[in-house]
């Protein structure tokens, strides 16, 4: 090559990375935000509930323990029934429709709380709000799959996933400043319903005009723009990129091995998660003699320094391409954090304190790189969007344990609800191991393939067009 030949490839090189920045700029800055937004509503309008019986709920309605722990559990049943259908919508018709479409109702279902008068209807809002919740974050992951590369989804995935705990550290100070409010008409829990609820409703009238549906339709991309998008989109797909969508790719995602191991980590996270989450205000209230704001105030810092950790792993992992190490480094925060819970004792506030941060900590910055694996290594845009939701729908089965492993009768140590946890986090972490490993060895098996072992794995699965990941020229993320 001459010094001229070589100036040329390097000028057009500098010039295809200016591009790919800006397209990636506009990406973000175009889609994150409004979708951030939505989850963190999403997150206050799902668990609201802790802040609404600390302000008078439950005595209002005059609920019992056992009464409270089922409305926490029903809220995922919708979770497990629904999160397919949402995501097989999804894939096959217009997303900015669809999204916009549940984002409305569970805005609608999270405003009704507000008028439940006993049992049954605060039971029945909480199961609507479920329904109408569940096709958000699955929808999200396979949305993100029609932008972003491999290797650029954690650290978006971990951006939306961070406003959870951004929902986490701020929604106690919101729910108090709301209960400052003075209504002649409207209690406390009722005003942090309908406050919390609005917002949601008004944006999901903005979501149907802004939310593009695939690249090809961006009117925020010049042509220029578009051509690069689907560009680099279907050379990170490789051999396995394919928009049809058949039923015979959606059965598929039900015969695959991996997707019961991903949907047993999820299980054991979910669990987790869920589970602390929605005792954390009580728990952090049983340390000590605390009032209601000084709880609502010890609960911020714990989801503060999740929100930076979620972003540093995830920015991590999309660096180095890498999943499961990161999965088992979040693991040893959350077991490091349960053990200081179980064995301290409890007059030793401050490290039992510690400990609440690790176990915030490892459990949230976990889900966005377990969402990125599964994302990653499900191909073909139909078998990525049925895996994501049954994974997650399965794993909502741990949503409605996690409403009962942590009973008012185990404080102030909570026992039993933290060994659980532990016990979940250990079996997550065996897992992540495991599959890496397979996934090693299934890799290193396709390199050694010659041109007729290829040619019969291809039609094992059904040709080009069904084999997404099954595709010998695949390479799993690990």
């Amino acid at each position: 090559m001459t010094v001229a030949s070589s100036e040329i490839a390097t000028n057009s090189n500098h010039d295809y990375e200016i591009e790919k920045q800006k397209l990636m700029h506009k990406l973000d800055l175009h889609l994150l935000p409004i979708l951030s937004i939505l989850y963190l509503l999403s997150y206050l309008n799902g668990t609201n509930i802790a802040n609404a019986k600390l302000f008078g709920l439950a005595n209002d309605i005059q609920l019992t323990s056992e009464q409270y722990q089922w409305c926490l559990s029903i809220y995922f049943f919708g979770f497990v029934i629904f999160q397919i259908p949402s995501n097989i919508i999804l894939r096959r018709y217009q997303p900015s429709n669809w999204i916009s479409l549940i984002v409305l109702l569970w805005g609608l279902a999270a405003v009704s709380m507000a008028a439940v008068n006993g049992f049954k209807t605060l039971l029945l809002a909480r199961f609507l709000l479920g329904t109408f919740q569940c096709g958000f974050f699955p929808g999200f992951i396979y949305y993100t799959s029609l932008w972003y590369r491999r290797k650029e989804q954690a650290i978006r995935l971990g951006f939306f996933w961070s406003f959870s705990a951004l929902a986490g550290a701020f929604g106690g100070l919101i729910a108090y400043g709301i209960t400052q409010i003075k209504s002649p008409i409207l209690t406390a829990w009722q005003l942090i319903f309908i406050i919390e609820g609005v917002p949601t409703i008004i944006l999901a009238f903005f979501c149907w005009f802004y939310i593009p549906d695939t690249p090809e339709q961006a009117r925020f991309l010049n042509d220029k723009q578009r051509q690069l998008e689907t560009d680099r989109l279907r050379q990170d797909a490789g051999a396995s990129h394919h928009s049809s969508f058949s039923w015979s790719q959606v059965l598929s995602v039900f015969t695959d091995w991996k997707t019961y191991i991903y949907a047993l980590t999820y299980i054991c996270g979910t669990t987790s998660l869920q589970g602390i989450t929605l005792v954390l205000p009580t728990l952090i209230s049983d340390m000590d003699q605390w009032t209601p704001i000084q709880t609502q105030l010890m609960t911020v810092p714990p989801y503060l320094v999740a929100f930076i950790t979620i972003l540093i792993v995830s920015r991590s992992s999309d660096y180095f391409v890498e999943r499961s190490f990161h999965l088992v480094f979040t693991n040893l925060l959350t077991i490091c954090g349960l053990l200081i819970l179980i064995f301290i004792d409890q007059q030793y506030v401050c490290i039992l304190y510690i400990g609440v941060v690790l176990v915030i900590s490892g459990l949230y910055s976990n889900v966005s790189i377990r969402v990125t694996w599964i994302n990653n290594n499900f191909a073909s845009l139909t078998r990525r969007a049925v895996a994501t939701a049954f994974i997650i729908s399965i794993a909502a089965i741990g949503g409605i344990i996690s409403g009962q492993i942590y009973q008012a009768e185990q404080k102030p140590r909570y026992l039993i609800g933290n060994t659980i946890t532990l016990i979940c986090c250990v079996i997550q972490t065996t897992l992540v191991i495991s599959l890496r490993l397979i996934f090693m060895y299934i890799n290193h098996q396709r390199s050694k393939m010659n041109d007729e072992e290829i040619k019969k794995q291809i039609e094992k699965y059904g040709g080009d067009k069904l084999a997404g990941d099954h595709h010998p020229e695949y390479r799993y993320t690990l």
